[in-house]
This record gives structure tokens, C-alpha cells and sequence, in this order.
């Protein structure tokens, strides 16, 4: 763990003691109480916390270490209090403030510590300055209008440390928490905490400037959507773009809601194209917002980062755009529409590299794309005023396969050595754009490069899929779970997955369980947006023996609570593939282990694998379908 220098520890101390005092001074009951501005926090797995106070109810924090044996053995006294009181009128969090535990070690502690209310992290410090907490355990007790009613111990079992009381008497946190729910005055706003000193955030610098520290993070996680020009709402090129945003970028930094990176962290194996900071960028950007987002001298200044204008992997063998410009209007809803781009190719090509370039990316959401050799998505495009056609989910035509899909912040890679995906003789690729409108007349033409195998292809990428097509959402249900399971048909690999729902989905968990019995996350997404979704890459291919089972568990929120349900009041929803239908699918993109198409005579068995499932798969569901059972796959 990085220790402070001394001149820093005095820098912080003064900024304790100063916090302290303003809460002292100014920690009366009532309304002389000081207000807070909540912050936005999570649980290490990544799922929100509300700890907006109910009406005439209360907000506990309780700040813990694990390695603080005062704080571990207040465990049972807050299990007590977390059951005592109704549930949803006190909402008690324990906020571990320990910066090296990885978030999987916090929940293996709070489930050794049989915890029964939920933690959160504040590995930077920055709640526990924001409140003026020192030591482990500290409690703070909000009321309705956010305001501190009381601070300090949580009763007096210890009168310094290692030192217990024999004869314990008092309950300064029950008693606060009770006078609060009953409106009445705190007797003692503030007692002093007995416990151990908060640890050190995890940084060495204290007082980080814009050239010596930010710029970089800015430059390395976040120009690339936020310059001009970009989908970025705002630039974050200069310092002074950034300075103004320095209480912002601490916030959705420390909340991991920037950079966009949906899947929970340490819950599953490794990504390639990770965009989440580390704790120490967090932990920078944070502090830099603390005192006051200076700049620095601009010697230190790293050089300004170079983005590629043109094709990141070199010149394509094979670029396709939108056959004309598509005008976006200046308002009104979201736009999925689909575009039909002929390749007139002789031959079957093996594709190694999709790279996309959105013609305007103040516009485009994300792209995905596909191929058709039936020709039935150009009979679709002609029934269609303008170009290409409206589509939601997908294509609404069946596809031949796919070539991958965009969404800000992706970077173009190759597959794996010897991986393809294939392109068929005079397909069409079919384009779907989800476009939104920025506030005036838009117009993009979008443009993909395709980049050919330069080497043998032994293995062809395949996308299968967990899904359910039979559930039903009842109205008013927030928490419907939904399941869905597909199993592998033989030895194969795993290259990456894509968890897929609509407008009402909550989270995901995507799992394989192998034919030993053992099981592996694969993904874990617990703040689904339907407008960040991607396809996540695997840094090396995952063995997927035959009769590996992967399983997907859904919850969705059909509620008249939930903000994105499209239907005022809730209705009734149900798979398919317009705006208001629901979907759970856990696509996972495959090879077949041990394929060599190289070999003479061999042939892509996997495809034929694959498609003998699929019809299985539809045979099983109308058969289902006659009998009134649920089908999932």
C-alpha cells in the first residue's frame, strides 16, 4: 500500500480536522442539522445502491475495515439492527474503506461475516472525507432531507482500543436511529468513534495536477469519444474543458459509470478492450477534484494523442458503406434501421478484422452487421420508403452469419491466428445503425472495412445462443427472473459473448457449467442499459468440452418504477422483436476445437452442427408450444 509523506498526512489532517469542525459546529438536531449531497455508490459487484432516504426514515453508514478487529466485531450488533427496524424505512450500508481487497475479497468477507445488509466501497476515500470519517467503525445517521442528525460510535462496548468495557450501557446508533424515526431530537449528535485510523487511499500523490496526472487518464480512457467531433456530449481535450468537469469526472469516475463498461468487474475471465480505470486512476481523479483541479506546470504535459482518421489496421481488402446518405432528424425517437450493401464477391473470403468508421458519430449509437445469401432483406429494403428498412433487434430476415458490430469506444482487433468468419460469394451485407437524434438534421454515411485472411483459416467463428422465447412479463412485477441454456454439441472454444435484452431488462449472468460438474462465470452484467450493449472478447479462447451447459439468468422490471418501460401503464410483455417486446439471449461466439479446414476435403462441420441444433431447437419449441410447456434453449 503507497504511505503519504508527512507534508501530505498534515495536508489531509487539516482537511479532517476542518471537516470535522464544520460537522461539530454545525451537528444540532433538525434543521440546523447539515444537509449532504449523497453520493452514487454500488456494491463491489457493480449493482446500484439506493440510499436516498425514505420518507421519515433514516440512512445509517457504518465505515468497517476488514482488518480492523473492532470493526469485525461489531458485526452481529449491526446484524441485529439491520433486522430490527422495517425494512426500506432504515436503509444501514457498510462502507469498507480498505483500497487494496479486491471487490470478490469484500464480498468473501461480508459473507464470512454473515453480513445482512449491503456493502459498498469507498476505496478512495472520497465518501468518508465528504462525511468526515477517521476511524473504523464510524456511523453516520441521515434523516429524510439528507441531513447529518448523528455521528460517532455505535455504542460504548470499547473505550479505547484493544481496551473492551466490562459493563457496556449505552447505544448511541440504536438510539439515534429510533429518535430519527420518531422525530424527535438526537440526545447526542456526536460522540467520539473508538476504532482504528481510515487507511491511506491508494495513491502516492496527494496533490495530482492536470499535466502531470489526469491528462494522461483522459487521453488514454476517454478522448477517444470525448473530442470533437465525437458522440461525446462535451470535449475533454483541454484543461480547461476538463477543470470545469472536475466534480463530474471524480463522480462517474468513482462510480464506474465512465468510462462505459458494463460487465461487473472480477466476476469473470479476463476481456480484451477493458475500459475500466484502475483504482489508482480513480483514486487520481478523485483527489485531483478535492483540491481544486489544478493544472500544473505544463512542462509535464504528455504529448496530445493521435487517433487514427482512417483504417486503424491498414487499408481493407473490402470496404462497404451505406449506398447514400441517411438524414437523422433533429428530434423524436431512437432510429434501428437496417441497410443492404451487395459485395458481388466471386468467391467465398475469410474476414480476420472488421473496422467501422460511423460517417457521423454524433449520431451513431452503435452498428451491427450480418450477412444474407437469400436475398430476402433486399426484398424488405424495396418494400421500404428510403433507405435501407426499420428494423429493432435484428435484421428481421434469417441470416447467413455475421460480422461483428461497433458501439463507442470499440477498438478493432484481429481474431485469433488461424480464426475466421466468412464472408459467402455475392452476399449481402446487411448494416443495422441505431441512430439518436443530437438536436438538429443529421446526415451519416457510414463506411466498414473488411480485412481479409492473410493466413490459412483452420477455424470458422460460429455465434450460438441461450434463449428463452416463452416468458411472459406480468405487469407491475420489478424482479422477474427468466432463464434460458444452451448446450455445446461438441468440443469446442469459447472467443466472446454478448448478453442481449430490450428496454425492461435489470441484469444478466451468463455461466458454464462444464460436464465435471464445475461451473465459470463468463459474464456478469448488473446495471443492464439497453443503449451500452456490446460484444465482449475473451483474451484467450475458453475450452468448452461437449455437453458444456451455458446458462443464462435474467431479471427484468416491468414496473411502473422502472423509467426506461416504454408502456404507461405496464402491460403484459413477451419475446419478439419490436420496441416494446422483451428478449433474453446469451449469444457466445465459438470454434470447434480441433477444426482444420486446411486439411483436404475438410469441410465446416460445425455449421452443420449448428443448424441441425437450430431446427431441433424449433422442433422442441412448437412441439412445447402445442403442449403448453415452457421452452427455453
Amino acid at each position: 500500500m503507497n504511505r503519504y509523506n508527512p507534508a501530505h498526512r498534515r495536508l489531509w489532517t487539516f482537511i479532517f480536522l476542518g471537516l470535522a469542525a464544520f460537522v461539530l459546529t454545525r451537528h444540532s438536531n433538525g434543521a440546523e442539522a447539515p444537509k449532504v449531497k449523497l453520493p452514487h455508490i454500488a456494491s463491489p459487484d457493480g449493482k446500484p445502491l439506493d440510499i436516498t432516504p425514505s420518507p421519515k426514515g433514516a440512512t445509517v453508514f457504518v465505515f468497517y475495515s476488514s482488518e480492523c478487529p473492532i470493526s469485525n466485531a461489531y458485526s452481529p450488533a449491526l446484524n441485529r439492527m439491520a433486522s430490527e427496524f422495517p425494512k426500506g424505512q432504515v436503509k444501514l450500508i457498510g462502507l469498507c474503506v480498505d483500497p487494496d481487497l479486491s471487490d470478490a475479497e469484500v464480498l468473501t468477507h461480508a459473507k464470512d461475516f454473515e453480513l445482512k445488509f449491503p456493502v459498498a466501497r469507498d476505496r478512495v476515500g472520497s465518501v468518508a472525507r465528504r462525511l468526515g470519517a477517521t476511524v473504523t467503525p464510524e456511523a453516520f445517521v441521515l434523516d429524510d432531507q439528507s441531513r447529518i442528525r448523528y455521528h460517532g460510535r455505535i455504542d460504548d462496548q470499547f473505550v479505547a482500543r484493544q481496551k473492551r468495557n466490562a459493563n457496556p450501557a449505552t447505544s448511541e446508533l440504536h438510539d439515534a436511529i429510533v429518535a430519527v424515526l420518531e422525530g424527535r431530537e438526537v440526545a447526542s449528535a456526536f460522540v467520539t468513534p473508538i476504532g482504528c485510523p481510515l487507511p491511506d487511499p491508494p495513491q502516492a500523490n496527494l496533490r495530482p495536477t492536470y499535466t502531470r496526472d489526469v491528462a494522461f487518464i483522459l487521453q488514454k480512457n476517454c478522448q477517444e469519444c470525448h473530442r470533437r467531433g465525437q458522440v461525446g456530449p462535451f470535449a475533454l481535450e483541454t484543461y480547461e474543458q476538463a477543470r470545469k468537469r472536475a466534480a463530474d469526472i471524480a463522480e462517474v469516475a468513482e462510480t464506474r459509470k465512465m468510462p462505459p463498461w458494463k460487465p461487473a468487474p472480477q466476476f469473470a475471465p479476463r476481456f480484451k478492450h477493458d475500459r475500466s480505470l484502475s483504482t489508482t486512476e480513480i483514486a487520481i481523479l478523485s483527489a485531483w477534484n478535492e483540491v481544486g483541479a489544478p493544472e500544473g506546470d505544463p512542462a509535464d504535459m504528455p504529448q496530445p494523442v493521435s487517433f487514427a482518421e482512417e483504417w486503424k489496421l491498414g487499408q481493407p481488402e473490402l470496404v462497404v458503406e451505406l449506398p447514400e446518405p441517411y438524414t437523422v432528424p433533429a428530434s423524436g425517437d431512437d432510429i434501428y434501421r437496417c441497410f443492404v450493401i451487395p459485395t458481388n464477391l466471386p468467391d467465398d473470403v475469410y474476414i480476420e478484422a472488421v473496422e467501422y468508421r460511423p460517417g457521423n458519430r454524433r449520431v451513431v449509437h452503435h452498428i451491427l452487421t450480418y450477412t444474407d445469401t437469400s436475398g430476402e432483406a433486399r426484398k424488405r429494403d424495396e418494400r421500404d420508403a428510403g433507405p435501407g428498412y426499420t428494423c429493432f433487434s435484428g435484421p428481421g430476415v434469417e441470416i447467413h452469419g455475421d460480422l461483428g458490430g461497433w458501439a463507442p469506444g470499440n477498438e478493432a482487433s484481429r481474431l485469433p491466428e488461424g480464426v475466421g468468419r466468412i464472408l459467402p460469394k455475392k452476399a449481402d451485407v446487411l448494416v443495422q445503425i441505431h441512430y439518436h437524434p443530437s438536436g438538429k438534421v443529421e446526415t451519416d454515411r457510414t463506411r466498414i472495412g473488411l480485412h481479409f485472411a492473410k493466413k490459412p483459416v483452420k477455424q470458422i467463428m460460429h455465434w450460438a445462443a441461450a434463449i428463452n422465447t416463452s416468458f411472459k412479463l406480468a405487469p407491475g412485477d420489478a424482479n422477474i427472473e427468466v432463464k434460458a441454456e444452451w448446450k455445446a454439441p461438441t468440443d469446442l472454444e469459447g472467443l466472446a459473448v454478448t448478453p442481449h435484452m430490450h428496454l425492461l431488462g435489470r441484469n444478466m449472468v451468463m455461466t458454464a457449467t462444464y460436464p465435471d460438474g464445475t461451473s465459470e462465470e463468463l459474464i456478469k452484467i448488473l446495471d443492464w442499459d439497453f443503449n451500452w450493449q456490446n460484444t465482449y472478447y475473451f483474451e484467450k479462447p475458453i475450452d468448452l468440452p461437449k455437453g458444456t451447459v451455458v446458462k443464462v439468468v435474467a431479471h427484468f422490471d416491468n414496473s411502473d418504477q422502472n423509467p426506461r418501460n416504454p408502456s404507461k401503464p405496464p402491460k403484459t410483455v413477451g419475446f419478439g422483436e419490436g420496441t416494446t417486446d422483451e428478449m433474453c439471449i446469451g449469444f457466445i461466439a465459438i470454434t470447434q476445437k480441433g477444426q482444420d479446414l486446411t486439411r483436404p476435403g475438410a469441410k465446416d462441420e460445425l455449421r452443420s452442427i449448428l443448424k441441425k441444433q437450430e431446427e431441433d431447437f424449433r422442433k422442441t419449441l412448437e412441439k412445447r408450444g402445442r403442449t403448453g410447456q415452457k421452452a427455453s434453449r
